[in-house]
C-alpha cells in the first residue's frame, strides 16, 4: 500500500465519451421522472468550473456518476411509493461507468473504511479510514519532527484538525462528519445536500493533506528528515495520489 504508484486517468476520448453518455442519461432521467432540466444544467455548470479549475476529470467523471446515480435511486423510491409507471432509465454510462469506478476503487481498495453508515460514499470511508491509520501510526513521528523544524502551533493546528477528522464524537463518528451522518441519516430527502456534503468531506481531508504534505515537501528538499519521518511522509503522499487529490488544493 506504501509504495510509489503511477498515475492512470482516463484518455481524452473515454472523457468525452462518458459526458456524452452521462448528458444522455440526464435527458432520459428528466423524461422517466418528470422533473425539470435544472440537474443537467447544474452538470453542465460543474463541468465548465471543473475545466477552468483545471482539476482531474477522471475524478470529476467518477464523482458525477455516483451523483447521478443517487438521482436515478431516489427517483425509483419516489416512483415506488407512489406506485405510478415510470419508464425504466438506463443506468448512467452502463458498463463503461462500472469499469471507472472499479478501476478507481481498486487504488483505494487496500485501504481500511471506517464504521459510519451503509449509504456513505466508499471514498469518504476509506480517505477517514487512511486518515485514522495516519493519526494512528504516523502523527507522532510527524507532530515531533514539525515541532524541531517549524514550530508548536504549527505542528499543533494540524494536529486539532486531524483530531477532528479521526476522533469519534458523542454520534460515534469524527466531529467532521457530524452533518454527513445526519444527511445520510435522512433517507434521501436531501440528495443533492448530501452529494455536496460528501464532497466537502473530501475536501477538508485534501486541503489538511496537502498542506501537511508541503510541510515535509519542504523538509525533504533541505535533507532534514530522517528515516521514520521518510516513511510517513511517503505515506502521505500514497493517499493524495491513490485519492486523486492531486489537484483538490487550496489557490
Amino acid at each position: 500500500m506504501f509504495k510509489r504508484k503511477k498515475k492512470d486517468r482516463l484518455t481524452s476520448k473515454e472523457v468525452d465519451a462518458a459526458l456524452v453518455r452521462l448528458r444522455k442519461t440526464y435527458d432520459d432521467y428528466i423524461i422517466s421522472y418528470m422533473t425539470s432540466i435544472d440537474e443537467k444544467s447544474a452538470f453542465e455548470d460543474r463541468y465548465i468550473e471543473a475545466l477552468h479549475a483545471r482539476v482531474d476529470l477522471t475524478r470529476f467523471i467518477r464523482d458525477e456518476i455516483g451523483y447521478l446515480q443517487g438521482l436515478i435511486r431516489e427517483g425509483e423510491a419516489q416512483k415506488a411509493r407512489s406506485q405510478r409507471p415510470v419508464v425504466a432509465v438506463e443506468r448512467p454510462v452502463k458498463g463503461f461507468a462500472d469499469r471507472i469506478l472499479e478501476e478507481l476503487e481498486k487504488k483505494i481498495e487496500s485501504y481500511p473504511e471506517i464504521v459510519l453508515h451503509d449509504d456513505a460514499s466508499i471514498e469518504v470511508k476509506k480517505l477517514y479510514g487512511a486518515l485514522k491509520v495516519l493519526d494512528h501510526e504516523y502523527w507522532t513521528t510527524i507532530s515531533s519532527f514539525i515541532r524541531k523544524v517549524h514550530s508548536s502551533t504549527v505542528s499543533y493546528n494540524l494536529e486539532n484538525r486531524l483530531y477532528r477528522m479521526t476522533t469519534v464524537g458523542g454520534d460515534a463518528v469524527p466531529p467532521d462528519l457530524d452533518r454527513y451522518l445526519f444527511l445520510l441519516n435522512q433517507k434521501g430527502k436531501y440528495t443533492k445536500e448530501l452529494f455536496r456534503e460528501s464532497q466537502e468531506c473530501i475536501k477538508r481531508a485534501s486541503f489538511f493533506l496537502h498542506e501537511l504534505h508541503q510541510i515535509l515537501l519542504e523538509c525533504q528538499d533541505r535533507g532534514l528528515m530522517d528515516e521514520s519521518v521518510e516513511i510517513a511522509y511517503n505515506y502521505v503522499e500514497n493517499i493524495i495520489n491513490d485519492f486523486r487529490l492531486k489537484d483538490l488544493k487550496r489557490r
